[in-house]
């Protein structure tokens, strides 16, 4: 495909669509602007329209990933069918499930502070956006009664660091294993998520 083919906005979307499948398959350090053109079938300079260095590409790719999750999230809490607790448990198991669906990416979003820019303003936005939106949902949980009290903001970072760590257990295959954690065949990740919810929710409204 030639590089007008593209038009309205639709090669930067090209471009990152090609990347991310680049980024799953080769990973961060394996990336190249070469590569990438090759991939969305354009001219070797047509990605420097968008992205100055890899390092530029790097960071619109971990934008687009914090955005997906930030968009996930909101629609979330969007959901009237769900309560707090159900709200809570679709959300960790939103994380879970990208950072399985997109290992990669998840790696690059948190994990990979040497090839990324975090100083990159639309990175940064997009990383505080979809940490807000989990402050958002203990601070709606707080607010039904439901969480316990507390600076919500540490409550999330708390809440985001548990649930990081199972992503990477579950990236790594390691939440498939036979475990007490799980009886009657729950899902590992799930029994986890719900031992996370009985810790933050007030001691009268354990699930």
């Amino acid at each position: 495909m030639h590089d007008d083919a593209y038009h309205h906005g639709n090669l930067r979307k090209a471009l990152l669509d090609a990347g991310e499948r680049l980024l799953e398959r080769d990973g961060g350090g394996g990336l190249s602007l070469r590569d990438l053109a090759r991939t969305a079938g354009v001219s070797h300079a047509a990605p420097y329209r968008h992205f100055a260095s890899k390092s530029d590409l790097l960071a619109a790719l971990a934008t687009r990933g914090f955005d997906r999750l930030h968009d996930k999230l909101d629609n979330i809490s969007a959901d009237a069918n769900l309560d707090a607790r159900g709200q809570f448990l679709a959300s960790c198991k939103c994380y879970i499930d990208l950072g399985v669906a997109w290992p990669a990416m998840y790696r690059l979003m948190f994990g990979d502070a040497a090839r990324l820019d975090h100083s990159n303003p639309e990175l940064r936005e997009a990383g505080k956006g979809a940490f807000d939106s989990l402050v958002a949902s203990i601070v709606r949980g707080q607010e039904a009664g439901f969480f316990r009290q507390g600076p919500p903001h540490v409550l999330a970072v708390t809440v985001w660091s548990l649930v990081h760590g199972l992503t990477d257990l579950a990236i790594a295959g390691q939440l498939s294993m036979d475990c007490d954690l799980a009886p009657d065949g729950e899902d590992v990740s799930d029994a986890a998520c719900a031992l996370l919810l009985s810790g933050l929710a007030l001691p009268d409204r354990h699930p």
